[in-house]
């Protein structure tokens, strides 16, 4: 995702946000700015569902377009490094086993990332 992308769908999730407040405390105001589009009072808690929906919808995409997977950045910029531990007939378990340990990751996040290095270091 582009930088002006992301830029234009921050400032857009920072209005929708705003919104979103405006109408959590004003459901059911009859002299809401809410009035000006729709009429009817009943609608409220189901358009201000929608546009938290809609913003966490966005959140997720940007979080999903983030193309700055660090482990992967990691590993890629190590590519030289773990060829050549490759080359030496290290399995792809013990070049992740390394990788973690020199990352000083906690037992928590060796668990969680081990499957994610293998499963890259056999890419490369």
């Amino acid at each position: 995702m582009s930088s002006r992308i992301r830029k234009i769908l921050y400032f857009f999730l920072a209005i929708l946000m705003v919104v979103d407040f405006y109408l959590i405390f004003n459901a059911g105001n009859p002299n809401s700015f809410l009035r000006i589009i729709i009429k009817d009072t009943s609608y409220d808690i189901t358009v201000t569902v929608a546009v938290s929906i809609l913003i966490a919808i966005i959140s997720l995409v940007m979080i999903r377009g983030n193309d700055q997977n660090s482990v992967k950045a990691i590993l890629e910029r190590n590519a030289a490094h773990i060829t050549e531990l490759k080359n030496k007939n290290r399995s792809n378990d013990e070049i992740a086993e390394s990788f973690l340990k020199e990352m000083k990751a906690g037992k928590l996040a060796h668990l969680l990332l081990k499957r994610r290095v293998v499963r890259y270091i056999s890419k490369m």
